[in-house]
Formats: C-alpha cells, structure tokens, sequence
C-alpha cells in the first residue's frame, strides 16, 4: 500500500508534463490487482506453482509495473503535447496581384 503513495506522487508529475489517460491506467492496476486479488492469483497459479503466493506475486507485478510505466511517462513528453515546430505562428497566405500564369 506504500507504493501507491510513490505512485500517486509520479501520477500527479506525469499529469502535470501533460499526459492524459497513462497515469490513470497505471495507478488503476495495482488497485484492481488489490480489489480482484483472487482472479489474478488463479491466473497466476499455474505459472508460478508453488514457488511463490501467487497474490502476493499478482501485487508485486501490478505495482512493479505501474512505477516502471509511471517512471517512463514522466521521463518523456506525450505525443499528443504540441511542440515548438507545432506551435510556429503561421504566416497569411499571399495573395498575387495577377494571373499566376500568363499567357
């Protein structure tokens, strides 16, 4: 449960550089692998085996996941950000004064 505070932390960064959905996405995983803990430990039953608790393994990914995911999308800027060569004002369009072809 500490780590969704890191990872509320980097959710807040990452909306603040401008994404939009990824940092919802990920802050969403850990907490549907805490409220469908039951459905990702059978998914990860036969997987894993008796090595490892398969809920505890299915919790460790989830968070290890979104701090990975929340790392790289406040690493980089989102595509959809308009950038500097989006952003250069546009000139008018000149207008000619005659035909462009004469004949």
């Amino acid at each position: 449960m500490g780590f969704l505070i890191i990872e509320g932390i980097l959710a807040a960064f990452a909306l603040k550089r401008g994404w939009r959905i990824a940092p919802f996405a990920l802050v969403a995983l850990p907490l549907a692998t805490y409220l469908f803990e039951e459905a990702f430990a059978v998914a990860l039953g036969p997987w894993i085996g008796t090595y490892f608790d398969p809920a505890n393994t299915a919790r460790a990914l989830g968070h290890g996941i979104a701090l990975v995911g929340l790392a790289i999308t406040c690493w980089t800027d989102p595509s959809e950000a308009p950038t500097a060569a989006k952003q250069a004002p546009q000139r008018p369009a000149r207008r000619r004064s005659r035909a462009l072809y004469e004949i």
